[in-house]
């Protein structure tokens, strides 16, 4: 049991590192072009103590189960129905992967005046020898990566200070003002498909309330990080990265710290999509439960997974990133939190032995895609809330009540 837990410390580090990604300032300089500063800022704590909520309600299942995010799906969606949501689950997180790749190469563009797609390139290649040379510790990395970025963001801050003044942002108007609830789904929406996975990383802790320090704290970080976006967007009037880190002169600066955040998130992204797709090649190959025979392992995934990452930060890249990055959170934020519904509702509500649960799965489990597509139809139609959580709790319901009216018609037969 020693080797399936490890330090509280250990595990903060590796999701913090996780979730403190480049998207953290993309989404406050976002915020700051619709908000005003008070606003803004709750607005941002609103929304990132729901990904808390539901990176941690998932980890306590990762923690209870002692089972990665793949695993967790076989039982609610059954054996070959996971393949599905795997899928969809792993193909969305690999956009952060181009969200990453497209950035470092804007700001590679705006610093040395090279073409973007050179600096986008380099990126891939970088994190693709990573992984290929195996996983080797996030933590590592990500106790580099939380206090570097620690010290941006005081070094952001006093640089708002002396340049633009405090007072200026808080009395500045945003230029496109938009809904407090629709920035808030906007922001709840920007970390979805990575706190899907986090029973990948909470699981080995070892009690309940170190599952809540570890997402709690870790969202509570990347609010202050967005924070100093949403100043420095207020402050000069922009919404694009590049724009205001330019505009601040902290262009050079950011570029080393981000590279080192972007190269750690995006190399845990990489192995975590290629992992599922090994799981999910297992299942299709009739291999489910044996041992690996070599061939198509995480590592034979890593390429095509930084492949389809590159084709996406292409697009991107030359489709006005900002605007582009938008769009995508809207679609991730209606499609990927009833997969997490559906599992809530499954192991909180619906079949509560953790181990028995994994005995005797069916193949498929037509219940659990119900309840998948009346989340995402009720997170689409309805326009009131935060919209993934309404598509979230929906999810919850419909699969509990599809699970119970099931389990009571065979026990009548």
């Amino acid at each position: 049991m020693k080797e399936e837990t490890k330090g509280l410390g250990s595990v903060f580090f590796v999701f913090a590192g996780y979730v403190l990604s480049v998207t953290a300032f993309v989404i406050g300089g976002s915020v700051g072009n619709q908000l005003n500063f008070w606003h803004g800022v709750m607005a941002l704590l609103t929304g990132n103590m729901v990904l808390a909520f539901y990176a941690g309600i998932l980890g306590i299942i990762g923690m209870k189960t002692k089972r990665s995010s793949t695993d967790m799906f076989k039982p609610v969606f059954g054996i070959k129905g996971q393949v599905v949501t795997s899928s969809i689950v792993s193909i969305f997180s690999l956009v952060f992967v181009s969200v990453y790749s497209s950035l470092v190469g804007n700001m590679m563009s705006s610093i040395f005046g090279i073409s973007p797609y050179i600096g986008l390139f380099c990126y891939l290649i970088v994190i693709t020898l990573i992984n290929l040379k195996g996983f080797t510790g996030m933590s590592i990395f990500s106790k580099i990566g939380v206090p570097v970025i620690g010290l941006f963001i005081v070094y952001g801050m006093i640089v708002v200070g002396k340049k633009i003044g405090f007072t200026n942002v808080t009395a500045a108007v945003p230029v496109a003002p938009a809904s407090f609830f629709t920035v808030v789904s906007f922001i709840s929406a920007s970390w979805m498909t990575g706190a899907t996975f986090s029973s990948d990383l909470t699981r080995f802790v070892k009690k309940p309330s170190y599952v809540w320090f570890v997402t709690v704290g870790s969202f509570l970080c990347v609010t202050v990080l967005e924070t100093v976006g949403l100043m420095c967007s207020l402050g000069t009037g922009e919404s694009n990265l590049v724009t205001i880190l330019a505009k601040l002169n902290m262009s050079v600066v950011a570029f080393g710290i981000y590279l080192l955040l972007t190269i750690t998130s995006g190399q845990a992204v990489i192995y975590i999509a290629a992992l599922a797709m090994e799981n999910i090649t297992k299942v299709i190959r009739g291999r489910e439960g044996k041992e690996s025979d070599g061939k198509f392992t995480t590592q034979f995934f890593v390429i095509p997974s930084c492949i389809f990452g590159g084709i996406i930060a292409i697009m991107m890249t030359a489709n006005d990133f900002t605007s582009t990055f938008s769009s995508w959170l809207g679609f991730i934020g209606t499609a990927i939190p009833p997969v997490g519904g559906t599992l809530v509702g499954h192991f909180f509500f619906v079949d509560r032995d953790y181990k028995k649960t994994f005995e005797n799965m069916p193949d498929y489990r037509m219940e659990a895609f119900i309840a998948l597509i009346v989340g995402i139809v009720i997170s689409r139609t309805i326009t009131f809330g935060i919209k993934p959580l309404n598509g979230f709790l929906a999810a919850v319901i419909c699969y509990a009540i599809a699970r119970m009216i099931t389990k009571k018609n065979n026990k009548t037969e």
